[in-house]
């Protein structure tokens, strides 16, 4: 992961926030949740995006504990989909809306610092479907 500072314009904030985004294929397998855990030890990131989760909410409960996180989650139909957001407890998050293929939030990691928009989302890769 890279972080970039921006400012000037203020096009960007002072400060990026790092963000994990992953398509985990499922949160069932043990190693899943040790690489994870592991990604979130190595990079500290503000927000973790997971899509296709594969999973209920019970499962992304017990993961939020294991992070010490906290979090939101849409969760699978069946063996297929789902979504997870996760964030720092020192971050601030507004969910504004979601769906079955979408999670989208406001967020803003400190007091004075402008909010900004995350929409993370999974679909299938043809539009018509």
């Amino acid at each position: 992961m890279h972080s970039i500072t921006g400012g000037g314009c203020g096009a960007a904030p002072p400060l990026a926030m790092k963000i994990l985004a992953w398509n985990c294929q499922g949160l069932g397998a043990p190693w899943t949740v040790r690489v994870l855990r592991e990604l979130v030890r190595l990079h500290d990131p503000g927000l973790v995006f997971l899509s296709e989760t594969k999973c209920n909410s019970r499962r992304g409960e017990m993961l939020k504990e294991k992070l010490n996180y906290f979090s939101v989650g849409v969760s699978s139909k069946g063996r297929s989909g789902g979504l997870l957001l996760l964030w720092r407890k020192d971050v601030d998050v507004w969910i504004q809306s979601f769906s079955d293929h979408h999670l989208d939030a406001t967020i803003q990691e400190a007091e004075g610092i402008a909010r900004w928009r995350f929409t993370g989302f999974y679909g299938h890769p043809d539009a018509s479907k």
